[in-house]
């Protein structure tokens, strides 16, 4: 009888499972990435510097999160909109997540994908999902990454817009666009509004956010990520 040696493990598997343990550590580390681990009810298991300071600012604490429920900390806008992105997941795990949202005032992708549950696990262990969240400013940037991933693109349909958040919907509109470099008449064209109008706009826009000249707001805007369809997102 024939027999059939198994072909030995690639060496990028047989690496990463070597360094697991080096890998996540680096990982975890890493400065400008945040690694959240959540129960699909809406709890955080686990959480690492740099997440915490995405969700709640510089010098955040992970330990005061961890083991705590969102609605504690979160508004309910923002609860009930990660609760129904945990709730499709779970209902189609085979098809993990890019989420883009705006938080203090910048545009962040987070990809969300199930942990698998071990087959002998209890019945009322609870379903886990891993979220690996980096800053992304600039549409640019964000439409590279959403190209290059097999993720499924997601906006989610609320927003902090931090320091932006003086600003009208229409405002936040041609900030939009301003920080593409559109001109006033190109503008108007795309807003269906008058030239006249526009200009309006854009004193009060710097008049608001204390900037004098598009490069500034330029910046503004880019590192919100900010589209001309995020006027109509819920703000919190």
């Amino acid at each position: 009888m024939m027999t059939h040696t198994p072909p030995p493990p690639c060496p990028i598997t047989q690496f990463l499972i070597e360094h697991a343990g080096d890998l996540c550590t680096a990982l975890v580390a890493e400065p400008s990435t945040g690694i959240t681990v959540i129960t699909a009810d809406g709890r955080w298991v686990y959480m690492n510097a740099q997440a915490a300071e995405i969700l709640f600012g510089p010098g955040a604490d992970p330990s005061r999160y961890v083991g705590r429920r969102w609605s504690e900390f979160m508004p309910p806008e923002w609860v009930e909109d990660r609760l129904e992105l945990n709730r499709r997941m779970l209902a189609h795990p085979e098809r993990p997540v890019m989420l883009r949202v705006i938080w203090r005032g910048q545009q962040h992708f987070t990809w969300i994908r199930r942990i698998a549950r071990d087959a002998d696990a209890p019945a009322e262990t609870p379903e886990l999902l891993l979220l690996i969240t980096r800053r992304s400013p600039s549409n640019e940037a964000g439409e590279e990454l959403t190209s290059r991933t097999a993720f499924e693109p997601v906006d989610s349909s609320v927003m902090n817009l931090g320091r932006l958040d003086v600003l009208s919907p229409r405002e936040l509109e041609v900030t939009a666009l301003l920080g593409q470099g559109l001109s006033v008449k190109e503008i108007a064209a795309i807003l269906h509004r008058s030239e006249k109008t526009v200009d309006h706009h854009r004193v009060s826009i710097y008049e608001k956010l204390k900037v004098h000249d598009r490069v500034a707001l330029a910046e503004i805007a880019r590192a919100a990520g900010l589209k001309v369809e995020d006027a109509e997102r819920r703000r919190v």
